[in-house]
């Protein structure tokens, strides 16, 4: 019989955390839920800029009750350090000698100005590994350009086929891009890792650039590129309908479902409605499921009276015996206290 071990898979690796905002803490605060020993390093004051994002508890802003703040932070230890004093840098140089991971988010040159770059510090500890993100990568014309998401998400390529055919592009909502750049960041710092212990490929120096992160992420931009690749294919703005229909939320008799059909999931739908006659119907042909008048009509005359007569673990229960796609929509306490897949 295996031996039971209660250690994490990263409870041997120490890591410092220079970065701020959202991408290099997600970054980081996956290898601290994986067990890493990750110390947060923030400059004395104000601390990482992340702590003035709301949530807030009563919407009343507090630096120490950020809800970003918290989430990204979690697990993690705390100190501050001016590394603009001679002090900051030599603490910080004698954090690196015990570290595996050195995580920084800093502008391409500042680590260099600071006296803290990978030169320097792979000296000190020559089997540092040292992750950057930036916004565009420390090298590149585009290196000092500043980035918001929705420049990032604008910037990557597939904001240009989101949205309503008639209407201007769209992005996602809230951070996902940056968030997306953050797993990133903890994947190919989990690479370097296993290529240094198992490897022995010593330390190195990882550029991360928050935008090359968005050229080929699982988010249809994989796919939008193969398609140019292959066929010349631009993308076009399809709204809801890029996966057919039924999709989206719908109200329902006690609450509300998200739901995703359409496509080759068809037959399965109607099965569901017990409507056989709309197997072969307009609504369920390849141009139908493009169609937004049809869209529209079918949702509106069709499915929505059907699930407004139905609860929402009917709907839940009827689809998934199907294999469709779709599922309540939870609140909270239900979640945390009466899930009883939890």
């Amino acid at each position: 019989m295996d031996e039971h071990r209660t250690d994490q898979p990263l409870s041997d690796l120490r890591v410092i955390d220079l970065s701020h905002g959202i991408a290099g803490p997600y970054c980081t605060k996956l290898m601290a839920d994986f067990g890493a020993d990750v110390i947060k390093v923030e400059r004395p004051g104000e601390g990482d800029y992340a702590r003035k994002l709301g949530p807030f508890p009563g919407d009343v802003p507090d630096p120490e009750k950020s809800g970003i703040f918290l989430l990204l932070n979690t697990n993690k230890r705390g100190i501050t350090l001016d590394l603009k004093t001679p002090e900051g840098v030599d603490a910080l140089k004698e954090l690196v000698r015990g570290a595996d991971v050195l995580v920084e988010s800093f502008k391409p040159g500042v680590m260099d100005r600071l006296g803290l770059g990978y030169d320097t510090l792979s000296k000190i500890n020559p089997n540092l590994l040292m992750t950057s993100l930036s916004n565009f990568g420390q090298t590149g014309p585009y290196k000092d350009y500043e980035m918001s998401e929705l420049v990032l998400y604008a910037m990557g390529g597939r904001m240009n086929a989101a949205g309503l055919p008639d209407r201007h592009p769209l992005k996602l909502g809230g951070n996902h891009t940056q968030y997306q750049a953050g797993n990133n960041a903890a994947m190919a710092t989990m690479f370097a890792w296993y290529g240094r212990d198992h490897k022995q490929l010593g330390g190195q120096h990882l550029d991360v650039a928050l935008f090359e992160t968005q050229m080929a992420s699982i988010n249809q931009r994989l796919m939008g590129l193969v398609a140019y690749q292959y066929t010349g294919d631009k993308g076009k703005r399809l709204g809801p309908l890029r996966a057919g229909y039924p999709g989206g939320v719908f109200p329902c008799a006690d609450g509300y479902i998200s739901i995703s059909v359409g496509g080759p999931r068809w037959p399965r739908l109607c099965d569901t409605l017990d409507r056989p006659d709309l197997l072969d119907s307009y609504y369920g042909s390849a141009k139908g499921q493009l169609d937004l008048d049809a869209k529209e009509e079918f949702e509106g005359t069709i499915f929505l009276p059907w699930v407004l007569e139905r609860t929402m673990f009917e709907i839940v229960e009827m689809g998934q015996a199907n294999e469709l796609m779709v599922a309540p929509i939870l609140p909270i306490d239900y979640v945390m206290d009466s899930h009883p897949q939890l």
